[in-house]
C-alpha cells in the first residue's frame, strides 16, 4: 500500500521493492545461519533496529530511501525471527522446552490468523505510512521493555517449584529426554 499509494509508484516499483526485500531477508537467513549460540538480547536488539528501520520506512519521502531501508530491515528481522527461534529452543531449561515452544506456537498460530487483518485494518484505517509507524513503534516499545526484563535477572518462572512427572503404576518403558 505504501508505494502504490503515497509513494504514487507502480507495479513494477512494487516488484523491485518486494524484490529488495526477498534479498535481505536471503541475506539475512544467511547472517542467522551462522551463529553460533544467539542470546536474548540480540534477538531484542535485532527486533528494535528492524523496528527502527520500518518506522524511517513508513516515514520515507521517496522510492529510493524506501529501497535503501527495506534491504537492511529485511537482514535483521529475518536474523531476528530465527535467532528468537533458537532461543526459544535452546535457552529454557530441558523440563521445560515443551511447554515454552507449545505457548509460542501456539501464540505464533494466533498472530499468523490475526496479524493480517490486525495489518490491513490499520492501514485501512490509519493509511500505509501510519501503519508502518505504528507497528514500528509496537515493536520496538515490546523489544525494549523485553530487553530490560531480562536484564533483571532470572524471570519469575525460575521460583516455581520443579513439576515432577507423574507416575504411573504400569510399567512403561522410560522416554529419554528430547531437547
Amino acid at each position: 500500500m505504501l508505494v502504490t499509494g503515497p509513494l504514487a509508484a507502480g507495479a513494477g516499483a512494487f516488484g523491485t521493492v518486494a524484490t529488495a526485500l526477498a534479498v535481505g531477508g536471503t541475506l539475512g537467513a544467511v547472517v542467522a545461519g551462522m551463529l553460533r549460540r544467539p542470546s536474548v538480547r540480540l534477538v531484542a536488539g535485532m527486533a528494535g533496529i528492524g523496528a527502527l528501520l520500518q518506522i524511517g520506512a513508513g516515514l520515507t519521502p521517496g522510492l529510493l530511501l524506501l529501497l535503501v531501508l527495506v534491504v537492511p530491515m529485511a537482514i535483521v528481522e529475518s536474523v531476528s525471527d530465527t535467532a528468537g527461534t533458537t532461543v526459544l529452543q535452546t535457552d529454557p531449561p530441558a523440563a521445560m522446552r515443551g511447554r515454552v515452544l507449545g505457548v509460542w506456537r501456539s501464540l505464533s498460530t494466533g498472530w499468523g490468523l490475526l496479524g493480517p487483518l490486525v495489518a490491513g485494518g490499520l492501514m485501512e484505517l490509519l493509511g500505509a505510512r501510519a501503519a508502518l509507524v505504528l507497528g514500528g513503534v509496537v515493536i520496538a516499545a515490546t523489544a525494549g521493555a523485553g530487553a530490560l526484563l531480562h536484564g533483571r535477572g532470572r524471570p519469575a518462572l525460575a521460583v516455581l517449584p520443579r513439576l515432577r512427572p507423574l507416575r504411573f503404576a504400569a510399567a512403561r518403558p522410560q522416554l529419554s529426554a528430547v531437547a
